[in-house]
């Protein structure tokens, strides 16, 4: 099927769809707050519920709520923590609402405390998507992305190797690569910045962190294959106009923060954010001779700028990171000792990205938006006698345009609509809307490694369309295509479409499917093989990577007594057409990289439940099963570094209306299966498979005024992978006469209990 074909198959897709017009209940509204100096904001987490009744919704960022009208009532109860709550009559054929909750607080004393949940499941969404919050995100130290995963349990973040610190995540059963990174839905970290990404961004510039699982829209490329991650930073017009943090822990590591925001006026602002990380100290608590967490200082610098003038919205961010990392045997630094191993990797980022958007004040649900990406990226490092250095410039823009379909056929008739309400007010308009886009996406990029050398220069233009139905008895879909034409392999034609059912007002179930693609980086995406003597074999040329994901969600609220509780199941499956195999298991001196030859798929299922059994007292529990299988040196066989079973807890109470904060969390790693050390010497051979251990984080926060303080601990139970260094006693083979180093297999923690106390203050 050619190009042409699919785009008018999409078309007349869309206008079949655009037939009827269906009806249903539903009320939608915003949340918003006014402190006790009259500022008015929208409330995130607001609960929104009917009175005598068990159905209720929380409000999203942006203060958005949907709820479903039931005939048991029409009083709505809205209530957040620091607000008096209010009651207000909604009226039979009342759609809309917009609330306004008043400080219950003097100026003095105005501090707002949210839920204790730190993860909030919204059924309004189409896709599976978790929302981590302000609060779930100081749940923890949270001093960058990576750790902030540390109280969610979809989403593991582990350790590549024992020497370099570079952590990789796993989603589905699928490591990190798999899951496209966004930030305020552009495209972030790619390629060459991938190992170390999620390290270049701070908690405290975080607002919240969206995980949503399977098929993504095609609006944001056709990388996606397991989900997304999308970071949204604070914002240049909301954001506090000062904010400070200090935090140090037990084994030297210092990290501070600063963020300011100024506002010209209503129209415009600029916010600038500062980020410093250092670690000097050297920590070897096994006694191996490697330091057990590289020497670092990163500097991290981003300033943004708003202006909004009621039709147009323009944004514009600059960031600037530098970091510098050593590792290696103690003693090595500073002389650069030639007889021991030693690992250093400096990385320079700048970036430039913003967003404009127009909305048409005669139109309906009609506007048109551009995102736009400039980075550079360098990597220069060696890895003991072995030299790594990368260089990549990108380009990304996307331009998109949204349209209620019944405007752009003339459907939509706002007169006809009243008429329509008067007879019929309890039923809602069926929506029909539609998104065409055009995208170009620009890679050069240039790396080598050990005297070998890879270079290309991607250009990839392409176009997508999507359609979404709403509101069809109970049902919303929507469908997707797009298809991108790239200069190195060729056309990539994605589909991928979305499906939610809302059984009743508490009942949510989705279903979703779609392709992706992705290109490979050999190098860049297996640092932790580089921090080995292993060599690094190309079979045959790599092609890009293709996969299908599968995925069905539920999400049902219910209550025994008077607990309140939420059920969220879901099963995923991926199928690969093609992905790079990284072989460890052939050679224990090398890794082999070939295409996928045979079967390679994830099954993936997890059940979470979480609940409020006391006042102030949230709990949320969860267990995960993962399959995963790829077929390694003709043999189809458990994936490598990948835990089947997880068991997880998280607890949150508070105390005296937040001024104590109490967080806990315990997680249940099961065994995995370990890369095969057959044919190393006995002394050098480790188990098949990794023993299964338990991790246990806690933290209490004591609020002030303006200033919280907060002690914690990561790894309570001081558990470590005994040894994680196959060879550490001989790194170059000299007492062998074959070096058989390798510190890549890593399943658990190698530093123990760590101690960490901190500090943040900030002007609201």
């Amino acid at each position: 099927m050619d190009s042409k074909t699919k785009i008018v198959l999409l078309a007349a897709f869309m206008l079949l769809m655009c037939s009827g017009k269906v009806y249903s209940q539903e009320l939608h509204g915003y949340v918003f707050g006014i402190d006790a100096d009259g500022k008015r904001s929208p409330l995130v987490s607001a609960s929104v519920q009917w009175l005598g009744t068990t159905i209720g919704v929380l409000s999203n960022k942006e203060g958005e709520f949907k709820i479903k009208k039931t005939d048991e009532s029409n009083k709505l109860v809205i209530s957040y923590t620091g607000y008096n709550k209010d009651t207000i009559d909604i009226a039979k054929d009342q759609r809309i609402v917009e609330v306004e909750l008043k400080s219950s607080l003097t100026t003095e004393e105005v501090e707002v405390y949210g839920d204790n949940m730190g993860t909030v499941i919204s059924k309004a969404d189409l896709a599976n998507t978790q929302q981590i919050t302000l609060s779930g995100l100081r749940k923890a130290a949270c001093c960058n992305l990576s750790e902030s995963f540390s109280t969610n349990a979809s989403v593991d973040v582990e350790y590549s190797d024992a020497v370099s610190g570079a952590k990789q995540i796993q989603m589905l059963g699928l490591a990190g690569i798999y899951s496209q990174l966004l930030t305020e839905k552009v495209p972030a970290m790619r390629g060459i910045a991938q190992p170390f990404g999620m390290v270049y961004i701070p908690g405290p510039w975080m607002e919240s962190i969206q995980i949503s699982k399977g098929a993504a829209s095609v609006i944001t490329g056709y990388e996606s294959i397991t989900g997304q991650i999308n970071v949204e930073y604070k914002k240049a017009q909301e954001s506090e106009p000062l904010f400070a943090s200090l935090l140090g822990d037990y084994f030297g590591r210092l990290e501070a923060d600063l963020n300011t925001r100024y506002k010209f006026n209503d129209t415009m602002s600029t916010a600038l954010f500062f980020h410093g990380n250092l670690q000097k100290l050297e920590i070897d608590q096994n006694g191996d001779s490697f330091l057990d967490q590289p020497l670092l200082s990163q500097v991290n610098l981003m300033n943004r700028w708003w202006y909004y003038d009621g039709e147009l919205e323009m944004q514009l961010v600059g960031k600037v990171i530098y970091e510098d990392r050593k590792g290696g045997q103690k003693g090595f630094f500073p002389l650069n000792d030639s007889s021991l191993y030693g690992m250093n990797m400096t990385n320079k980022r700048y970036e430039l990205w913003g967003q404009t958007g127009y909305i048409f004040p005669t139109e309906y649900y009609n506007s048109i938006g551009m995102i736009y990406s400039l980075s550079s990226h360098s990597v220069n490092s060696f890895f003991g006698r072995r030299d790594y250095e990368g260089k990549q410039n990108s380009a990304y823009v996307n331009l998109k345009y949204d349209v209620a379909i019944g405007d752009m056929l003339g459907f939509h008739n706002e007169e006809e609509e009243e008429a329509e309400s008067e007879t019929n007010s309890e039923e809602k308009e069926t929506e029909h809307k539609l998104s065409l886009g055009l995208s170009y996406q620009y890679d050069d990029i240039n790396e080598s490694f050990a005297g070998n050398f890879q270079s290309r220069i991607e250009s990839v233009p392409g176009m997508f369309a999507e359609y979404t139905l709403q509101n069809l008895l109970g049902f919303t879909l929507s469908g997707g295509v797009r298809e991108d034409f790239h200069s190195l392999f060729g056309n990539f034609f994605t589909p991928r479409v979305h499906l939610k059912y809302e059984i009743s007002p508490t009942a949510v179930v989705r279903a979703s499917a779609g392709k992706g693609y992705r290109i490979p980086n050999i190098y860049a995406e297996n640092v932790g093989a580089m921090a080995s003597s292993r060599q690094f074999i190309l079979e045959e040329a790599i092609e890009p990577e293709i996969a299908w994901n599968y995925g069905i969600n539920s999400s049902i609220d219910f209550t025994i007594g008077s607990t309140y509780f939420t059920l969220n199941t879901e099963l995923y499956r991926t199928d690969f057409d093609n992905q790079l195999i990284a072989d460890m298991d052939q050679d224990v001196r090398s890794v082999h990289f070939y295409n996928l030859k045979g079967k390679s798929y994830s099954n993936s299922f997890q059940v979470d439940l979480s609940f409020k059994p006391v006042d102030n007292l949230d709990i949320v529990t969860a267990y995960r099963y993962n399959d995963v299988q790829m077929t390694i040196n003709g043999k189809l066989d458990d994936k490598p570094m990948v835990s089947k079973h997880k068991y997880f807890i998280n607890t949150a109470y508070s105390i005296g209306e937040g001024s104590w904060l109490i967080d806990a969390t315990a997680v249940f790693n099961g065994k995995m299966r370990l890369p095969d050390t057959e044919m190393n010497p006995v002394e050098y051979r480790i188990s098949s498979e990794s023993k299964q251990f338990l991790m246990l984080n806690a933290q209490i926060t004591k609020k002030i005024d303006n200033l919280s303080i907060f002690l914690g601990a990561e790894n309570l139970t001081d558990y470590i992978q005994v040894n994680p260094i196959i060879a550490a006693n001989d790194p170059f083979g000299k007492l062998s006469g074959t070096s058989y180093f390798d510190s890549s297999i890593i399943w658990a923690p190698i530093i123990g209990r760590v101690i960490y106390i901190g500090l943040r203050y900030e002007i609201k």
